[in-house]
């Protein structure tokens, strides 16, 4: 009786566990949902009459015959393409794109840097958390240095292409990295990569611009390959983060520059 007991035992044990491995397996071929880039529905532009009851004409009603004559029309305008993503998760801040990598997400800012670890844009719990900003940033351009998150997967998503940097031809051939936020699309270019133990050194974001420089010239010391960039004094940095395996508590850190010519 015991004997049976015990193998009962064992083999719901083995069934849990193998419920739980398949279970991780599935969450882990499934990357974090993010909304698409763009729609053609936010592209169409929103036209508006001077005064009424019912004031919005949708695309349907711009292409109808009821549009009003132009002479009473007070003003067009094309809708803030982010706007639909502020209406799903009002954390986003913009969009992160890199050239030549499966980076091209959305990004947000939370009220720490702990919920969007193991959430994603739609505040559902993922492993592969979301692409997300230093919560004591204050972004729309108004930080000298940004810092932003994203998890390493072996899957390739997230911030798993920060690797690629690593290699020196792909160092040396890739360096565009762009984020539009609310209103601006800014541009920067990669001047440095290397990896280190997390430290609080790499997400400092209360440099005054002199500090900033000096700042800006460490990181490219630190470098594991050489690149001619200046700091003139007027550009902000842009700091990516990722874990990164190879030594303990890990780091992999990608520093661009704005360009602003």
């Amino acid at each position: 009786m015991l004997k049976k007991i015990a193998l009962i035992a064992l083999a719901a044990a083995f069934f849990v566990q193998l419920f739980i491995v398949l279970r991780t397996n599935y969450i882990y071929s499934n990357p974090a949902e993010v909304p698409s880039l763009s729609t053609e529905e936010i592209a169409e532009a929103r036209i508006f009459d001077y005064p009424g009851t019912d004031r919005g004409y949708n695309s349907e009603t711009s292409k109808s015959s009821t549009l009003p004559d132009t002479e009473t029309l007070l003003y067009q305008f094309q809708p803030n393409s982010y706007s639909d993503y502020l209406a799903i998760n009002q954390d986003f801040t913009g969009w992160l794109a890199i050239s030549n990598t499966a980076i091209d997400y959305p990004v947000v800012k939370g009220r720490d840097n702990e919920f969007y670890l193991e959430h994603d844009f739609y505040k559902d719990q993922h492993p592969f958390g979301s692409i997300f900003m230093d919560y004591r940033n204050v972004g729309m351009g108004h930080d000298d240095h940004t810092i932003l998150y994203g998890h390493y997967t072996s899957n390739g998503n997230m911030f798993a292409d920060l690797e690629k940097f690593l290699s020196e031809d792909f160092f040396n051939s890739n360096q565009k990295v762009v984020f539009q936020d609310l209103f601006t699309e800014r541009t920067f270019e990669i001047f440095s990569v290397h990896i280190a133990p997390a430290d609080a050194y790499f997400i400092n974001e209360s440099f005054r611009t002199d500090d900033l420089a000096d700042y800006y010239e460490t990181l490219k010391d630190l470098s594991v390959y050489e690149r001619e960039t200046e700091f003139s004094g007027d550009e902000k940095l842009m700091t990516l983060i990722s874990c990164n395996y190879t030594v303990d508590d890990g780091r992999v850190y990608v520093h661009a520059i704005e360009v602003t010519d």
